[in-house]
């Protein structure tokens, strides 16, 4: 608090105690008292109120500073008026029982609206693992009766359970923590995998994959790994080109650091978007020219991929290439 602010905070007292000397002074003039004593009275008069508003600005300044200083080493803030010595004045105390009433009010909405999550995040899943029974009963049923139209039905099939991934997936993001389990994995494995998840995908589509590439081992968990190079395949396809979607995944050692890669030949990105694809809901110009993006996809492999300590990053040229790349640390220390 600046001495000004201090001043027209005590503004009325200031004002009150000036009508009150003036007035005072008129009496004693009429009572015959002398200007050269009226001066000294008058001299008395502010000196003491100077006095008075100086004691009162550092008290209250050093009050403040305290604190301040009290909530800025204070990780959850909201604990001031806990942690704070008890109240110096009687409108401080007001003010520290407004604080802890609403301290108790945030703290018991904060509560609710976590068990609400809670039971909305295990609703999700309970629904995601009941819906995969009668999907998987789909599927075994559609490989005991191939023809043009079961192969359709399959990959709608497979497209509505990687709907259901990531709503699972999105459910947990909060919780990826208590969720994974870290292990050396084999890349070439998490590819294949990805691959045969969304095989009729890929044959509908006419997708060409090369994985000859892929020969490392990395530190991660290969649940969480299969899924993000699954959503980054699709989107490879998705934004295809008018010639038939080509699909290169390779992996390399660079530095202490493994990269893999997921480039494809379709309409690319452009530079002013590349930045912003894995924000949250951004679909950029090739989602709004009728893909169907929802701005969802990478966002979620993006968030994944900084929680198992994972860089990820894109490079594009449009109307040539999209390049998708995902930096493994070479070592198990990974951060959460």
């Amino acid at each position: 608090m600046t001495i000004s602010d201090y001043l027209k905070s005590t503004r009325a007292v200031i004002l009150t105690c000036l009508a009150g000397g003036f007035f005072f002074s008129m009496l004693l003039l009429l009572y015959g008292i002398t200007p050269q004593e009226m001066l000294l009275l008058w001299i008395c008069f502010l000196l003491i109120v100077a006095a008075s508003l100086c004691c009162g600005y550092v008290r209250l300044y050093k009050r403040l500073r305290y604190l301040l200083s009290v909530t800025d080493s204070l990780e959850k803030k909201y604990l001031t008026a806990e942690i704070a010595d008890k109240p110096v004045s009687a409108a401080e105390k007001v003010y520290f029982q407004i604080m802890k009433e609403a301290l108790k009010s945030m703290t018991d909405e904060v509560a609710q609206n976590r068990r609400a999550n809670t039971e909305y995040r295990d609703f999700i899943e309970q629904w995601v693992h009941e819906i995969k029974v009668p999907m998987t009963g789909i599927q075994l049923l559609c490989e005991n009766n191939r023809s043009d139209v079961i192969r359709k039905i399959m990959s709608q099939t497979e497209q509505i359970e990687r709907e259901v991934e990531r709503v699972l997936f999105f459910a947990r993001l909060g919780s990826v923590e208590k969720d994974y389990f870290i292990r050396e994995i084999s890349l070439k494995d998490c590819v294949f995998e990805a691959l045969a998840a969304n095989r009729q995908f890929l044959i509908q589509s006419g997708a060409c994959v090369h994985t000859d590439g892929i020969g490392d081992t990395v530190y991660s968990d290969s649940k969480w790994i299969v899924f993000i190079i699954s959503q980054v395949i699709i989107n490879s396809v998705k934004y295809r080109s008018e010639a038939s979607p080509v699909i290169t995944v390779e992996s390399g050692k660079r530095g202490d650091s493994v990269v893999l890669s997921v480039t494809d030949n379709g309409v690319g990105i452009l530079p002013s978007e590349i930045g912003r694809i894995f924000d949250k809901g951004f679909v950029g110009s090739n989602g709004r020219a009728g893909k169907g993006a929802t701005g969802i996809g990478l966002y979620l492999c993006r968030q994944l991929c900084l929680r198992l300590g994972i860089a990820m990053d894109a490079l594009s040229e449009p109307g040539e290439f999209t390049t998708i790349r995902l930096t493994f640390p070479k070592s198990g220390h990974l951060t959460v």
